[in-house]
């Protein structure tokens, strides 16, 4: 079982008070259900009928309920607490396709996009060579940076359109509930630390209602809608464009990575001893999101993934419980038969959202940056994670980067995550090239076997991108090794230190030649030290099999091979 961080109160399988689950859970799903906004600026620019907007919103809706149930619920999805929000790297998607022939071409790119992400998963141990923890440090700190624009404009009052002004009351609103969100999460305890982001919203909202930048909703049509009312889905048939199909691929790459980084990011909060992703894990996470994509898709809705948004706040609670999404999901199910319940949920305060954002923002880019640094990076690794991230940046600073590129192009230029992330894969691949999995270095009986492990076993972590604590283990483990091969007698003469790297192991072997160390299954006795050189050498070969995860021996050709395992 992973080992529970401090500042986590109820991890991904344990089970919060009823209470408490419940009011989390409806945190959550309120969270999510703020961002219908991408569906409906969709709408707006498709120019869609009242009618097919709602049906394009409740079957969303009834999808990211359907897929946050099967992600989070153990036996059909990951069993981590993955809250889906309507997906913001299909609005080109979509935008593009009702242009080209409507609703019904939106509902085979969307499909062709959901099999793009279905596929991905039969090549999850490729993915986990493409993806190192520093190439998915790299794609959560740009999940972070994308939420940054949306959230800041918010934040400040600001329009699309260039030269517009900040509104005073917009800051005064998004800073105070900011506030109130982070010195709960920090300073508090219990209740109120589990539920500082819903306080924070209050108090936002009702500043917001108090300064009038809070909007109701247009009376004329809230008025007719219904409290409860069965969903209205559709099946707008289907329809085909040679134009957006690299658009509908690259969007399920897009989504695929994203999702990799929500698994990656929970993973990590839930476990203190976290060392590399559960690709299992992540490839069951993506297929309950193919399965909600092709059902909203043929019901012409639009599609979901898990929200970055949403792990900010299980941060911000340290709630990481699998259970809290199966109340949110069950809950986005519920509020698809209450119409007017969403009207109301789609004019919460902008500033409100910009600060959930910028918290959210806040965390991801640190958890990546954590994630990068986990690994000893050297100059290539550096370079690797350095340009990816400018450019990243490039594309969120410099728009008119993205609208001088071909048409087929500007979906993925439009995301600073996916651009990034690409970056990183091909520049990660460019510079393995030179780099051997095996290398090797002669030791004496003149040389000090510290210094020698030290040197060769950090400058072999860097190249291959090894976790800074496991060659920290490993160096004394190998120096006391080699010290006791070469002073006890058991090793005619020099040895051969051989390390190799293949991301889940990192093995170092000690090839001699000599007799064959022996190593007891009990603890030899403390007398067995004022023994003979072979008393000795049984005695520290019972301590290495302690210290290294494991202890191998065997020969290679005519010499002794001692290897010692640390799993990576």
């Amino acid at each position: 079982m992973p080992r529970k961080p401090q500042n986590i109160l109820y991890a991904a399988d344990e089970k919060p008070p009823v209470t408490t689950l419940l009011i989390l859970g409806v945190q959550h799903a309120t969270l999510s259900l703020l961002f219908i906004v991408y569906p409906l600026v969709a709408a707006t620019e498709a120019g869609l009928s009242f009618d097919a907007t709602q049906t394009l919103i409740t079957s969303c809706i009834i999808f990211m309920g359907v897929a946050t149930l099967l992600e989070c619920w153990p036996r059909t999805g990951s069993g981590l607490l993955l809250v889906q929000i309507p997906n913001m790297a299909h609005l080109p998607l979509a935008m593009q396709s009702y242009a080209a022939g409507g609703p019904a071409v939106y509902v085979t790119m969307s499909l062709i996009a959901a099999l793009t992400q279905l596929s991905l998963t039969r090549f999850m141990n490729a993915m986990r060579t493409l993806f190192p923890p520093e190439i998915c440090g790299v794609a959560v700190t740009m999940l972070g940076v994308a939420l940054a624009e949306p959230s800041l404009r918010r934040m400040f009052g600001l329009g699309e359109e260039a030269g517009s002004l900040a509104d005073g009351r917009y800051i005064l609103v998004s800073f105070t509930a900011l506030a109130v969100i982070v010195l709960l999460a920090i300073f508090s305890r219990g209740l109120l630390r589990l539920f500082a982001v819903a306080i924070g919203a209050a108090v936002g909202w009702f500043l917001a209602i108090y300064t009038g930048v809070a909007i109701a909703p247009d009376e004329a049509t809230y008025s007719t809608l219904p409290y409860i009312d069965l969903p209205s889905l559709g099946w707008p048939g289907l329809g085909f464009s040679w134009a957006i199909l690299p658009a509908a691929i690259l969007t399920g790459v897009i989504s695929a990575v994203d999702m990799l980084g929500t698994v990656v990011s929970m993973q990590r909060m839930d476990d203190a001893d976290w060392r590399r992703a559960d690709m299992n894990q992540a490839a069951r996470a993506i297929r309950a999101n193919t399965v909600s994509d092709m059902g909203t898709a043929v019901t012409g809705g639009f599609a979901s993934a898990s929200s970055s948004a949403a792990i900010g706040v299980a941060f911000a609670t340290g709630s990481t419980s699998w259970r809290i999404g199966i109340v949110s999901g069950v809950v986005m199910l519920l509020a698809a038969f209450s119409p007017k319940l969403i009207a109301s949920l789609t004019v919460i305060p902008a500033p409100v959202i910009g600060a959930i954002l910028l918290y959210s923002a806040a965390f991801l880019i640190v958890a990546g940056m954590e994630l990068i640094l986990s690994r000893r990076l050297s100059d290539r690794r550096i370079f690797t994670v350095g340009f990816a991230v400018l450019a990243g940046l490039a594309v969120a600073v410099l728009p008119e980067l993205v609208h001088q590129s071909p048409e087929w192009a500007q979906p993925i230029l439009e995301s600073p995550l996916s651009v990034s992330t690409a970056v990183a894969v091909i520049l990660n691949l460019v510079f393995q090239i030179g780099i051997r999995q095996t290398a090797s270095v002669p030791v004496t009986a003149e040389d000090n076997p510290f210094t020698t492990a030290m040197e060769f076993l950090e400058r072999q972590g860097d190249l291959w991108g090894a976790r800074r604590d496991v060659i920290a283990a490993a160096i004394p483990v190998v120096a006391e090794a080699v010290e006791t091969l070469i002073d006890t007698g058991v090793a005619d003469g020099a040895l051969e230190m051989e390390a190799r790297f293949d991301e889940t192991n990192f093995d170092v072997s000690l090839l001699y030649t000599g007799e064959a160390i022996e190593i007891p299954t009990l603890r030899p006795s403390p007398e067995d030290l004022l023994g003979d050189a072979k008393a000795v050498a049984r005695f520290v070969g019972y301590m290495l099999s302690k210290r290294a995860d494991k202890l191998v021996l065997g020969k290679r050709g005519e010499r002794q091979a001692l290897t010692l395992r640390f799993e990576h």
